[in-house]
């Protein structure tokens, strides 16, 4: 009871929310960089005070929140979290990726299940996605790198793919077409990272655009891939969303503004929920719902 109570408290403290016409933004938290949901709650992964993204400091948490974007939960996973980043839901099981772990919970009671340590080959697993029940893809941004994860065995493998993808970062599983779309947040500190598809029949990486950027979240609704890019780490972010039929046509998604440090976002009833890493923030986006017809 005193843990709800505790939490229940800090949620009013922190919480500011900001109401326009289209949008609404959710200010308060450390830094989010992921948001996940089940159909009924949304959980948001806050690496902690500092953005440092591979900071084993213990002070990482996941907020729970409803559908309208009010706090349920301020630290609704009590074990010990450093900076968590890449979130998914399936099964009732909230995996999210820490640092150098892979770890799985009971989405109902917020116990551990397993962890897979990823130790040996990073220290900054990033993205997470889910394929079938035994099955996800993680990228470790750190080493450029994918992961294919066996949930029955508890074991990964690398995916070596014909060309590397510098920094690679979002993920989103695309199974009628046997891919995963990706993009990357770029290498030596410079905006150019790429965005494309990992044919998983031969592993072939394929550019769908020539722009780059520091890119970050990826996902697909209504036959249009939207990506985010920083742009540059301050109040300069944007979505974009590319068709991947037909023209391939590329626009920027009207956000109400740029964003700070856009991160890992979701699409739930043409809504756009994504987060402001830089900021603190968590922004609800109402998307043209003709935006199909535009690309």
């Amino acid at each position: 009871m005193k843990n709800l109570i505790n939490s229940s408290l800090l949620s009013c403290l922190f919480t500011v929310i900001t109401v326009s016409a289209q949008t609404k933004t959710i200010s308060g938290f450390n830094h989010i960089e992921s948001v996940a949901t089940d159909g009924k709650y949304i959980y948001a992964a806050d690496i902690g005070k500092e953005l440092n993204p591979t900071a084993k400091d213990g002070d990482g948490q996941i907020v729970k929140l409803d559908k309208k974007g009010n706090i349920i939960e301020a630290n609704f996973i009590k074990e010990k979290l450093n900076a968590p980043k890449g979130l998914a839901i399936n099964k009732d099981i909230l995996f999210i990726n820490d640092v150098d772990k892979l770890l799985a919970f009971n989405l109902k009671t917020a116990t551990k299940l397993y962890e897979i340590d990823f130790s040996k080959d990073t220290s900054f697993l990033n993205d997470i996605a889910v394929w079938d029940n035994n099955t996800l893809y993680v990228s470790a941004t750190d080493k450029s790198k994918l992961y294919k994860v066996n949930l029955i065995d508890k074991t990964y493998s690398e995916i070596v793919t014909d060309v590397t993808i510098a920094g690679i970062n979002g993920l989103f599983c695309y199974k009628k077409a046997s891919r995963i779309y990706v993009n990357g947040f770029g290498s030596d500190n410079k905006p150019n990272g790429v965005i494309g598809f990992i044919n998983l029949n031969d592993n072939t990486f394929t550019r769908i655009t020539n722009m780059e950027g520091y890119y970050d979240g990826i996902f697909i609704s209504n036959d249009i891939l939207f990506v985010s890019n920083w742009v540059a780490f301050e109040k300069k972010g944007i979505v974009q969303g590319i068709g991947i039929y037909g023209s391939k046509r590329v626009i920027k998604i009207d956000t109400s503004g740029t964003i700070a440090g856009p991160a890992d976002f979701i699409i739930v009833n043409n809504q756009l929920i994504i987060p402001g890493m830089m900021s603190g923030e968590i922004h609800f986006i109402k998307l043209d719902s003709d935006l199909h017809l535009k690309i």
